[in-house]
């Protein structure tokens, strides 16, 4: 149950943020985003912290942590989503586990051969194959090149957070990390938020744009980051992997029938590519923890 609202929140976090994006420009959608979602976590942090409990030597990693999976991933998917199609984005996304292996490999953490490394081949020609339609301006919904590699900007941004959220993760519980990475986030997006407050036309933005930020903001920041870590913690890595499966399909299949966007065989084939090639790099990794 907590994975089906895990993917229906983060599913449905790209359709209200094309709602949003159809209100207010890309860069006050993102910056009043993770500043909001900041200032979330702050009481759920207070009702459940211990005194003491996050050491000044952790400060630095935990601002990195909110530098990669807040600004760079959240602020980066928020504004990919006005350039670019809600499947491509997903599609895009999927390589997040991809990513995560190859910045393990370069901490000397895993080997590559074999099956790994025709995964990573094969995920990355399909994003390839989404980047080179975009750039021949042949998909509708300003599906153009900067929006495809602001996601796959965006994804990095998580797969580096997932990197060095594992340094941190025995000694903070999910709540702490999130708490400190979101603001950090809102505190580095704060100034920009407040420049952005100042030349926006608060009559002119109608109640949906508002409606799409929060719920950005409350089921994609902080819902959805805490429903994830939270099935981590009890359920296998190789079943929580299987959202990368379902998001993009899910997320493909809301934007079609709800914002009318069009898939087409060069998508269908990129899709598989990117999903096939996740199955590879991952399938030797889910056998050796299931051991």
């Amino acid at each position: 149950m907590l994975m089906a609202v895990q993917v229906l929140a983060w599913s449905f976090n790209y359709i209200f943020g094309k709602i949003a994006l159809a209100h207010l420009d890309p860069v006050t959608t993102a910056s009043f985003r993770l500043v909001l979602a900041g200032c979330l976590y702050l009481p759920i942090f207070l009702l459940g912290a211990r005194p003491g409990s996050v050491g000044w030597s952790d400060m630095p990693a935990l601002a990195l942590l909110g530098l990669c999976g807040v600004v760079i991933n959240q602020g980066g998917f928020t504004i990919s989503l006005a350039y670019t199609s809600v499947s491509h984005v997903a599609v895009i996304t999927a390589v997040g586990p991809v990513l995560v292996l190859l910045f393990a490999w370069l901490n000397g953490l895993e080997a590559l051969a074999g099956a790994k490394l025709i995964g990573m081949a094969l995920s990355f020609a399909g994003v390839a194959l989404l980047a080179a339609k975009s750039a021949a301006g042949g998909e509708r919904h300003s599906a153009g090149l900067a929006g495809d590699l602001l996601a796959l900007a965006s994804t990095t941004g998580f797969a580096l957070f997932t990197t060095y959220a594992k340094r941190l993760s025995h000694r903070y519980d999910t709540v702490t990390l999130n708490t400190f990475a979101h603001l950090t986030g809102a505190v580095l997006m704060l100034p920009l938020a407040a420049r952005q407050a100042e030349r926006l036309d608060w009559r002119g933005v109608a109640w949906p744009g508002w409606a799409g930020l929060v719920y950005m903001a409350i089921f994609g920041s902080v819902v959805g980051y805490l429903a994830f870590y939270r099935l981590l913690e009890h359920m296998t890595a190789s079943q929580v992997s299987s959202l990368n499966y379902l998001l993009p399909i899910a997320a493909t299949a809301l934007g079609v029938g709800l914002l009318h966007e069009k898939i087409n065989r060069n998508f269908l084939a990129a899709g598989a590519l990117v999903l096939v090639g996740v199955w590879l790099t991952e399938r030797g990794r889910w056998r050796r923890r299931a051991a």
